[in-house]
């Protein structure tokens, strides 16, 4: 009998957590392996599949302190019902080749859910930019103004950076959709079993080489909390941008994102983003947990990257789950006050890069001197306690520098500032009209894509929870699997 501190500390959690999240992935898992048996002819392996689907539909067992874990219930339950069944099943089988597929499948289902809710994000960052391609706003570098844009050409900066993030998750993907099954303990099995079988039938893109590696490796969950700290850092970078254009009224949440205050009854608080940046904080600092778990342990099968990780993994996506969705709704249809964000572009001194733009075309002078001159005119305004829009011919003419009114005019506007950079990237309408046609196109792709890998993974799963005809070959009723690279269709 274990431990009273041992069975409420571990067994007990664990069975649990894995009652409540991993069950669906342990019966694919065995059901792919009896599979894989009948093919190879091992006798009653395909008694234990149909016994396994019909246990799947039942109400799995509470807990039981005199059993160890899930896989041990299922040991029971299968052999109460057919000895010789579950005796086939223990062929060429451990827990420890079966625990590493069930987390990686688990992993899979995890990243799919992420890479949907992302590519949401992503359709929504771009409807939003096609609204705002002539909304202009101050962009700030190093807390301070530096320079008009507009807000298209932020937002699909944002969606740049989610596009890689969707590159990198595809990629972690590919390794994550390796199949250790067979491999057993770690030194593989003496029975002629087809690893590359069970692979396909669990929708793996193929069984990883070396037994050893199967049952040892962690780098797949690493991978797993580098990339969702990426994608956090970056989203909560953004945060801190919304949140200070609400502070200003530039940016209003939509009712429902907000909260009022008790006391004070004119305030707004845009609260669905404060949340989503904590969320997404916490998600960071749980990946911490996970690469430290694999940190400094043995090579092998071992609890710390196994059992023990899986709770903060599931927190993890969790967390970044709802900080992605806290985030997608309040960028939906939220209020832009876009003549508050024009009245600060024209009043302030971000246009100026532009007239020693224009004094350079004008005069050839070369733009050192032109901004210097234009340094020396901000210096002369400040004195005067002056905004750059009140500047004159006058004043250009004590700098040295001839302008016609229009010039001028055309310079300090920052709608023409905008429209004047129109090479690749910049924020013109002309330019940004082709970039979010290509970004549309790119997430289109991006889509058929995940819905290719998700119709896969789902009649994977289809094919192992439902019946099929002894007479068929199990491989035979599945789409073959990707290239030996890894390579994701």
């Amino acid at each position: 009998m274990w431990h009273d501190t041992y069975l409420r500390a571990v067994l007990q959690p664990d069975y649990t957590y894995a009652s409540e999240h991993l069950l669906p992935h342990l019966f694919d898992a065995l059901t792919a392996h009896a599979l894989m048996l009948q093919e190879c002819g091992v006798a009653h392996a395909g008694a234990a599949a149909g016994h396994l689907r019909e246990l799947r539909r039942a109400p799995f067992p509470p807990y039981d302190p005199r059993v160890e874990d899930v896989f041990f219930t299922l040991d029971q339950e299968l052999a109460a019902r057919d000895p010789q069944a579950a005796g086939a099943l223990r062929t060429a089988l451990s827990r420890n080749d079966l625990d590493m597929t069930i987390y990686r499948l688990s992993a899979r289902l995890r990243l799919m859910r992420a890479l949907a809710r992302v590519l949401t994000l992503r359709r929504v960052l771009l409807d939003f930019a096609g609204r705002e391609t002539e909304t202009v706003i101050v962009a700030y570098t190093h807390h301070q103004p530096a320079q008009p844009t507009t807000l298209a050409h932020y937002l699909t900066a944002v969606e740049n950076n989610l596009a890689r993030d969707t590159e990198r998750m595809f990629g972690s993907l590919t390794r994550v959709n390796l199949s250790p099954m067979g491999a057993v303990a770690l030194g593989g099995t003496s029975f002629p079993i087809r690893r590359e079988v069970t692979a396909q039938l669990l929708g793996f893109d193929r069984p990883i080489e070396n037994t050893y590696d199967a049952v040892s490796a962690s780098d797949w969950q690493v991978e797993l909390s580098s990339v969702i700290t990426v994608t956090s850092t970056t989203l909560s970078r953004v945060i801190h941008d919304l949140l200070f254009w609400a502070s200003r009224g530039l940016l209003s949440l939509a009712d429902g994102l907000v909260q009022g205050s008790s006391v004070m009854p004119q305030k707004r608080n845009p609260v669905a983003l404060e949340h989503a940046r904590t969320k997404f904080s916490k998600a960071i600092g749980i990946t911490q947990s996970v690469i430290l778990s694999s940190h400094n342990v043995p090579f092998g099968d071992i609890n710390d990257p196994g059992p023990d990780l899986q709770p903060p993994l599931n927190s993890m996506w969790q967390e970044f789950r709802e900080g992605v969705e806290l985030m997608t709704v309040s960028l939906q249809n939220p209020i832009i006050n876009r003549a508050e964000w024009l009245r600060e572009a024209r009043l302030g001194e971000s246009p100026v890069t532009e007239l020693a733009d224009a004094i350079t075309r004008k005069t050839g002078c070369g733009f050192r001197q032109a901004h210097a001159q234009v340094k020396g005119l901000l210096a002369t305004l400040r004195e005067q306690e002056r905004t750059v829009d009140t500047l004159t011919r006058a004043d250009l003419r004590g700098a040295g520098i001839e302008m016609t009114a229009d010039e001028l005019a055309s310079a300090l506007n920052p709608s023409e500032f905008i429209a004047r950079r129109t090479t690749l990237g910049g924020p013109a309408p002309a330019a940004m009209r082709p970039h979010l046609e290509l970004a549309q196109a790119r997430l289109a792709r991006d889509l058929d894509h995940h819905t290719a890998l998700t119709d896969r993974f789902v009649g994977a799963r289809t094919f192992l929870a439902g019946p099929h005809p002894a007479t068929e070959s199990p491989a035979d009723s599945l789409p073959a699997a990707p290239h030996p690279t890894g390579g994701a269709p």
